[in-house]
């Protein structure tokens, strides 16, 4: 069950539309008399899921997933930064696990974690979450992790052009930024801060500048990176650079402290952000990382990654959300409760629903004369399959989240569309009851001689985007099709794996690859 939390808002919450959220009394913790809230906001890679490094030799564990130890100092990492916010990349599960030592909430889904309570609000699709950071008002989190290969500053130092930067770029990590250019700034406009966390695996254009290419040998020329140059173009401020705008005198960087991956040749650069847009502004910033350090404002001996974090105080004024409903999981279990947080307008009738497939009420709760609150829907002898909760206001439904109900000890399932393929034809591939988390994904193995190992390499895969039920088709614009489509004649198997992990869940029946 996905540990999204259920946020109980408070009834002193203004209606929907107010055009300002209900003043804060004044405080000595960061809150002002005028709504303003001071929130830090750390972005931090933990390196594998943040259990396989091995604090002693500074190399990779020797049993996968083998060193709990470099978990707690991840821990501790984030309780020295005092982050409020935490943006998690390589997860790999264990974003709600170390969301829960601290006492804190936690979205494996999302990647975020905080010591405010989490909403998955529908229309966020994984790409961002409402954190409630005052009563009745919230910011927007997004978290993000561009792909790391090939890298832009290793092809600058082996003798790349401009041009052939810019067009590794705009193939490899503009793509990605493209969901969040689009989402993002819309919730901004609507008054909602909003915050964007992540490695980036890119340098930014703030950084590449002419004066910086005088003064740095591995800065060749200046360079417009395009993934930040199109994110700031959205409207997203770079924190870091607003309180350190001199990047000669203040490089900051976050790759590497050192990495069991690191390049024999190591370009050292800064990828690691938090990004911010809306009714914010940038206090301070610092960089997150070993004692003694580069830039190092946050010291911790030994450090746990191979990225240093980034952490910057923002003033905030957070915002009242839109009417939203929010299911504490979105797979359920059959004769389990459903707890649905809610923020309605307020009016009189209004009502918290389940719906099946055909749009029909199955049951329903009243949300009561609050604004906010949680309600609690039964789900005993309902039929398996799909179903929508969603919130009723004049006798309309103004918000609707999709669950799906499973029977008791169901399991996770992967499936193929085809028992036989022609080499170069698409692989169908749809699942259910999965994890649902950020980075959940479906991948091609090969079953050499028939036999399907689970130590055999994944080849082309493709995310799942999260969803709980879906499908996809694998092929030639495939992640991972340059160096493994078409996959030659033989037997294979799709399997699905949790959050960018490798530990299977499901696996499909073995199908064949027949020659052309």
């Amino acid at each position: 069950m996905a540990a999204f939390a259920v946020a109980l808002f408070t009834a002193a919450m203004l209606p929907l539309g107010s055009a300002a959220a209900a003043s804060a009394s004044a405080t000595t913790d960061g809150r002002s008399a005028t709504g303003h809230e001071r929130l830090r906001v750390m972005t931090l890679n933990i390196f594998y899921g943040g259990d396989d490094l091995d604090l002693k030799t500074g190399d990779f564990c020797a049993v996968a997933n083998g060193c709990p130890q470099s978990l707690v100092q991840i821990e501790r990492a984030i309780k020295q930064a005092r982050a409020d916010i935490v943006g998690i990349q390589e997860p790999e599960r264990n974003v709600e696990k170390i969301a829960s030592a601290l006492g804190w909430y936690g979205s494996n889904r999302a990647h975020v974690m905080s010591r405010f309570p989490i909403i998955d609000p529908p229309g966020g699709d994984g790409v961002y979450v409402f954190v409630e950071v005052a009563p009745g008002r919230v910011v927007a989190v997004a978290n993000t992790h561009l792909p790391s290969d090939p890298y832009g500053p290793y092809l600058v130092r082996d003798g790349g052009t401009v041009k052939q930067v810019l067009d590794l770029e705009r193939k490899t990590r503009l793509p990605a930024v493209q969901n969040l250019v689009k989402v993002l700034p819309a919730l901004a406009r609507e008054g909602i801060p909003v915050m964007l966390t992540g490695d980036f695996n890119s340098p930014s254009h703030l950084d590449w500048t002419p004066a910086v290419a005088a003064k740095r040998p591995e800065v060749r020329y200046p360079v417009k990176w395009p993934a930040s140059s199109a994110l700031a173009a959205a409207g997203l401020r770079d924190t870091y650079r607003e309180a350190h705008p001199d990047p000669v005198a203040v490089p900051g960087f976050t790759w590497t402290p050192g990495s069991p991956e690191a390049d024999p040749h190591e370009v050292f650069d800064r990828i690691d952000w938090v990004l911010t847009a809306g009714p914010s502004r940038t206090v301070d910033s610092t960089v997150v990382g070993e004692k003694g350090g580069p830039d190092v404002g946050v010291g911790l001996s030994p450090w746990p990654t191979d990225h240093r974090g980034v952490v910057s105080t923002l003033d905030v004024v957070p915002s009242v959300p839109p009417a939203l409903v929010s299911p504490a999981t979105r797979r359920v279990t059959i004769g389990g409760d459903l707890p649905v947080a809610y923020h309605a307008p307020g009016r009189q009738g209004e009502r918290v629903a389940l719906l099946d497939g055909k749009g029909h009420v199955v049951t329903s709760r009243p949300t009561g004369p609050k604004f906010d609150g949680t309600v609690i829907l039964p789900t005993r002898g309902l039929h398996r399959g799909a179903y929508a909760v969603a919130l009723f206001s004049g006798g309309k439904v103004i918000s609707k989240a999709q669950v799906w109900l499973y029977l008791p000890g169901e399991p996770t399932k992967v499936q193929v569309g085809k028992s036989r393929y022609k080499q170069g034809e698409p692989i169908e591939v749809s699942w259910s009851n999965a994890p649902g988390m950020g980075l959940d994904w479906v991948s091609v193995y090969a079953c050499p001689a028939g036999t399907c190992t689970d130590t055999s390499e994944y080849l082309v895969y493709a995310y799942t985007d999260s969803e709980i039920e879906g499908h996809t088709v694998i092929g030639p614009t495939s992640i991972g099709a340059d160096s493994s489509w078409p996959v030659p004649p033989g037997q294979y198997v799709v399997r699905l794996l949790p959050d960018d992990g490798l530990v299977s869940v499901a696996q499909s029946a073995v199908f064949s690859v027949t020659g052309k």
